[in-house]
């Protein structure tokens, strides 16, 4: 028997599409819901796979926590953009993959194939930060001489500037140097004296390092820390 899938959207349109290019992709499709309260029984199979295409990390993680009461259960949580620490977040709850929508039909089936199978799953942006930089360096703590500095209401109270935090969130969201310059209005030159900065800062080897410090001393997200432009800086 092949693998089979429920799909939980709010959006009845949106439902309906992942069901037809899930058919399409010869998985069969249980059922689809707007919550996970409205699940109907789920089969009691270990290759049965929930695909959570919820709004915001919140409700992805409200429906983690309803799907673990369920015995069994394997979700995919299907995001409209890559964000490390809600990936990191949603494995944390249970999610057994993490996929972002722009992508090929093709591959959205790959995945659930391979997540329904008891494969973790993780977006291509991590493959490629993960190809990029060198993981032969453990992540070290912070240094102790930041750590009880005044903090930035990051968290970490690190001694970065405004500006630098705004990069090191643009990291966390696996975002290059170009694209950061564009978020930021500033040049890309701009770009590698701020993350050269924060890596001497944070005393971290890399730009993936210094993401995964800012995901676990509690950085906010992208969306949440981003300052208005500042053409100078």
């Amino acid at each position: 028997m092949g693998i089979s899938v429920s799909i939980i959207n709010p959006s009845s349109i949106s439902r309906e599409g992942l069901r037809r290019i899930i058919l399409d992709g010869g998985i069969e499709v249980v059922s689809t819901s707007a919550s996970v309260d409205d699940l109907p029984e789920l089969p009691d199979r270990s290759d049965h796979l929930v695909l959570v295409d919820m709004p915001s990390l919140a409700d992805q993680l409200d429906s983690l926590q309803r799907l673990a009461s369920r015995d069994t259960v394997s979700a995919l949580i299907l995001a409209e953009k890559f964000d490390l620490s809600s990936m990191l977040n949603c494995f944390d709850h249970g999610a057994q993959g993490y996929a972002v929508k722009d992508m090929p039909c093709d591959t959205l089936i790959a995945l659930l194939r391979l997540a329904a199978l008891g494969h973790k799953v993780i977006p291509p942006d991590v493959a490629d930060m993960l190809r990029r930089e060198d993981f032969r360096i453990a992540i070290p703590e912070a240094r102790d001489d930041l750590t009880g500095l005044q903090n930035t209401g990051h968290g970490g109270g690190s001694k970065l500037s405004q500006r630098e935090n705004d990069v090191l969130c643009c990291l966390m969201a696996g975002y290059s140097n170009k694209r950061i310059a564009r978020k930021l209005f500033v040049t890309e030159a701009t770009v590698k004296v701020h993350v050269k900065a924060i890596l001497r800062k944070l005393n971290v080897a890399n730009r993936t390092q210094a993401a995964m410090w800012a995901t676990t001393h509690g950085v906010p997200t992208l969306d949440a820390t981003m300052t208005a432009p500042s053409m100078g800086n």
